[in-house]
């Protein structure tokens, strides 16, 4: 990328059909644009601040002053305000002349950026003498010395567009630049203004007061480091206190009947659908499992009802007394389409008698969508304890989330997401022992009404709720 060198334009080596353009410059003050024979000669020197120093390089930061800056114009008559301390941007036409299109071109020297340096983000500040409504557009730019004849026009040839304003204030205007900042080196940006036919004045780099003048901030990291080769044999980290036991990661074509029970051609008084297996009810393809609910017609034993659902569980298979049971899984509950439908993944004890655990429960309808609950049971008189645990962003159908419950004598901790939701233990459930000390199988399923409501012409089926997988873990 070229610097703001020697610039030559008009004469009789202008371009046949292109403007003759010319560039004003001021370097302390002074303008060196001259005219002679209509030739114009534009010089243009760098500048620095006092002391010489154009950068500060500070905690992973560049701060960079223009070492240079030019206003290219189409208007002769820029050349009688060569000593205004102002970077100029105006559309053309430009209050009131024909020719008179401005652009403002700054030149940044980033040599202080490491080599390797990462840049995360580049802010270019420019500071305005008046407001205006108008839509300015930041642009690298090359604007190189031509070769050959040593003629060309000097209007900086746009690169890329990196970031615009819709308004320009008085003071700092600040535009995002990153795709344009090289590692290291010379950088050159221009402003062009898109409309508003007024001259909008931007403080140049030789402005008396330091804090005004361009500036371009770049943010920047050092790339990771190599690893070193290690001196001695590292200490091992300490192993996990949950060995995985069991899980299903569903990755397979088809349910594991190894691992799980699908009922089928049943029901339970508390739903409104048929419990089947077929696969239009619970699917595995793509790394998940699909528990789907239909809105279909369909008799199951002496009931004839108008859905049907899956229902599965792991009795004869797997049981467990304590662990760390955790579900990876998406609701199809949102805030219009879901009331009567109501997912879960719970344990019940082998022998049938006292206690529940839920991991999850996830009713839809527009007053229990955005909330997951947990909940342990003594028995169905009903003696219960429930959490509604509410996420702080989203909701259980709005992805994927986690959902988890730590079970261990005395204790049991609820997890969404890793988050802790809810803790129950001895003191809060006097019953904990006389539920929770035996082994207890996994269900998984996917009800249609009941007690928080049946399905509403709004509801829509069929409806999957997809379990991305299953698995337990136990203390070592």
């Amino acid at each position: 990328m070229g610097g703001l060198r020697r610039r030559w334009t008009g004469g009789s080596g202008r371009r046949a059909g292109l403007p003759r353009r010319y560039a004003t410059r001021r370097s302390a003050g002074v303008a060196v644009a001259a005219v002679a024979g209509g030739l114009v000669l534009t010089t243009l020197t760098g500048l620095a601040l006092a002391g010489g120093r154009t950068h500060l390089v500070q905690q992973g930061t560049l701060t960079s002053v223009a070492v240079a800056d030019t206003t290219v114009t189409t208007s002769a008559a820029d050349l009688e305000n060569g000593n205004r301390p102002t970077l100029t941007t105006c559309p053309q036409p430009c209050t009131g002349e024909t020719a008179g299109e401005r652009e403002a071109v700054m030149q940044f020297d980033l040599s202080a950026l490491p080599a390797d340096a990462r840049v995360l983000s580049a802010t270019l500040q420019v500071w305005a003498l008046e407001p205006g409504p108008a839509v300015v557009t930041a642009q690298q730019v090359d604007y190189s010395e031509p070769g050959g004849d040593g003629y060309r026009e000097p209007w900086p040839v746009a690169l890329m567009t990196l970031s615009r304003r819709t308004e320009v204030l008085i003071g700092r205007n600040a535009f995002t630049v990153t795709q344009g900042v090289p590692t290291r080196g010379m950088v050159i940006f221009a402003l062009a203004q898109q409309n508003y036919p007024n001259a909008i004045h931007w403080v140049s780099a030789d402005d008396p007061d330091p804090s005004r003048r361009p500036r371009l901030v770049v943010s920047w990291d050092d790339p990771p480091a190599l690893p070193t080769p290690p001196t001695a044999v590292p200490t091992p980290a300490p192993a996990s206190p949950w060995q995985l036991r069991w899980a299903d990661e569903f990755s397979g074509t088809s349910l594991n009947t190894a691992r799980w029970n699908a009922r089928n051609n049943t029901y339970l008084s508390y739903d409104r659908a048929c419990i089947t297996s077929r696969t239009q009810n619970v699917q595995v393809a793509n790394g998940l499992l699909n528990l789907r609910v239909q809105r279909e017609k369909y008799t199951c034993g002496s009931q004839l009802r108008p859905y049907t659902s899956p229902y599965l569980d792991t009795i004869g298979k797997a049981s467990f007394t304590y662990g760390r049971f955790v579900m990876r899984a998406k609701s199809p509950n949102g805030p219009t389409n879901s009331t009567g439908l109501w997912p879960a993944f719970w344990l019940r004890p082998d022998d049938g008698g006292d206690g529940e655990l839920d991991v999850v429960e996830l009713p839809g309808g527009a007053a229990y969508y955005r909330a997951a609950t947990q909940a342990i049971f003594l028995n169905y008189s009903p003696v219960k304890q429930d959490n509604r645990y509410t996420f702080p962003v989203g909701y259980p159908g709005d992805g994927f989330h986690v959902y988890t419950t730590e079970w261990e004598p005395g204790v049991m901790r609820w997890y969404i997401d890793g988050r802790l939701a809810w803790t129950r233990n001895r003191s809060t459930t006097p019953w904990f022992d006389q539920a929770f000390s035996r082994p207890f199988h996994l269900r998984l399923n996917f009800q249609v009404g009941g007690w928080l409501g049946d399905p509403t012409a709004a509801t829509v089926f069929p409806a999957t709720f997809q379990v991305d997988y299953v698995r337990v873990y136990q203390r070592v």
